[in-house]
């Protein structure tokens, strides 16, 4: 009978080797080896909690949150009682939106040591999740009680209060984080949302700069601020940013993506498309390339090809209004307006009150020849936007088309009134005037990503 030639003892020194190499490789950002080096050890001496543990907050590290809260739970059936595990789990499962079994945890904790603070200070994100501020704010007095200048609860609260649109209590709750410490991850960024959401962009805008002079390697937020910058009209200087941010992290999808918008932007649709391509190749799902792909395409005159990831778009597009009126808008360029209108008709019923979701409805009607669709839905958005001109414009041609020449003209001169330097609206003026004028329709689009444009494009 064949003998194991295995030392138990050598095996043992080995794991403890192994745990030493995983501290050391974790210590110097190499969490994978690192957790391939406890994963080992483990497998040899599955019995030592702390393993258990640190393998855990290796694979946080990773991104990797529901293999992390399976090792905190192993840590957990060799340690049940330990609130600084039971703690780590629980702000994992609020990651993974498991919200009663991270309060299961959170409130575990409080039986075992009421004095516990960190217990307390992590249920204020998992209230404020969940959409229960009220509690969140509890959790937050309750903090302050065992440890009153904690920059983490202030920073947590302050997340809860954005939530509810409270920003300036939100940027006060932040302003007490950075001043408990100063360097505090994010807090910056978040003043800077909360100035934006506000309509402050200078004042965002410092406190971007405020970030970035603290973590000068953050590509998200070098890309948010490039966001920022586009929204002041920086384009120049947004381009900076998002280069900065590719040159950081070249595999970031957010970043190539920005460049591609931007080159699109700017009349570059070549450059676009490899920037939309190299996303997809990144990050298949990330959302809204497909259509961003397609724009660029369209631009091309690649039309069909474009068809083809708008088509792709449509079975992934959400219940963002913004985001459905622009596809709608592209399938028309494309030319498939019967998906067109189902799109745009979602984004009305999302949005009934948006003079402009309600024109692209009736554009895609009129290009579907169902004229009395089209006007209604024109109606609705001059009814909410009365100084709508290409609404007008497009009501005019409808009622050329319908032989209807006298209230054409009716919504021409008003169009006339709000822009009289127009020259499309001047040449059909010119056009109505000819007796016996009979025209084809010809529907006009506004312009993609300018609601403030008033001439037809």
């Amino acid at each position: 009978m064949p003998q194991n030639n295995s030392d138990p003892m050598n095996e043992w020194m080995e794991a403890e080797s192994r745990v030493e190499r995983a501290h050391d490789l974790y210590e110097e950002g190499r969490w994978a080896e690192a957790a391939a080096e406890l994963k080992a050890a483990i497998a040899v001496n599955p019995y030592n909690p702390a393993w258990h543990f640190n393998l855990a907050l290796t694979l946080e590290a990773l991104e990797e949150y529901e293999s992390a809260c399976k090792a905190y739970r192993a840590a957990l059936a060799l340690m049940p009682d330990d609130v600084e595990t039971l703690n780590c789990l629980g702000v994992n499962l609020t990651r993974l939106g498991q919200y009663a079994e991270a309060l299961s945890c959170f409130e575990r904790i409080e039986q075992l040591d009421p004095g516990y603070e960190p217990a307390y200070c992590n249920r204020i994100v998992t209230y404020a999740e969940m959409g229960q501020h009220d509690e969140a704010e509890v959790m937050f007095y309750l903090a302050q009680q065992i440890k009153e200048d904690c920059p983490l609860c202030y920073y947590n609260i302050g997340n809860s209060l954005y939530g509810r649109g409270q920003y300036a209590r939100a940027v006060y709750c932040w302003r007490k984080t950075l001043e408990l410490d100063p360097v505090h991850p994010h807090a910056n960024v978040r003043i800077a949302e909360a100035n934006w959401a506000e309509g402050d962009l200078p004042a965002a805008r410092c406190s971007y700069e405020a970030e970035i002079r603290i973590n000068p390697t953050d590509a998200d937020v070098l890309v948010d601020f490039g966001d920022l910058l586009g929204e002041l009209g920086l384009w120049d200087e947004a381009e900076r940013e998002y280069q900065r941010a590719v040159e950081l992290a070249p595999d970031n999808p957010s970043a190539h993506f920005c460049l591609g918008e931007l080159a699109v932007r700017q009349g570059r649709p070549a450059e676009a498309e490899d920037r939309f391509r190299k996303v997809l190749r990144l990050d298949k799902d990330f959302p809204g390339v497909h259509a961003s792909l397609a724009q660029a395409l369209i631009r091309r005159g690649r039309v069909q090809e474009a068809a083809k990831h708008l088509l792709r778009e449509m079975r992934r597009c959400g219940d963002d209004p913004a985001a459905l009126q622009e596809l709608g808008q592209l399938l028309l360029e494309a030319h498939l307006t019967r998906q067109a209108n189902d799109v745009l008709r979602r984004a009305v019923e999302l949005l009934p009150e948006d003079p402009y979701a309600q024109h692209n409805l009736a554009v895609s009607f009129f290009r579907m020849h169902h004229l009395e669709d089209g006007i209604r839905h024109c109606r609705k958005a001059l009814k909410l936007k009365p100084e709508y001109p290409l609404a007008l414009y497009n009501l005019a041609l409808a009622h050329v088309e319908k032989g209807q020449l006298p209230r054409a003209r009716r919504y021409l001169a008003r169009a006339l009134t709000i822009a009289p330097d127009d020259e499309d609206l001047r040449r059909l003026s010119r056009r109505i005037g000819v007796a016996g004028f009979w025209s084809k329709l010809r529907i006009r689009l506004r312009p993609r990503r300018d609601r403030d444009v008033r001439n037809p494009d």
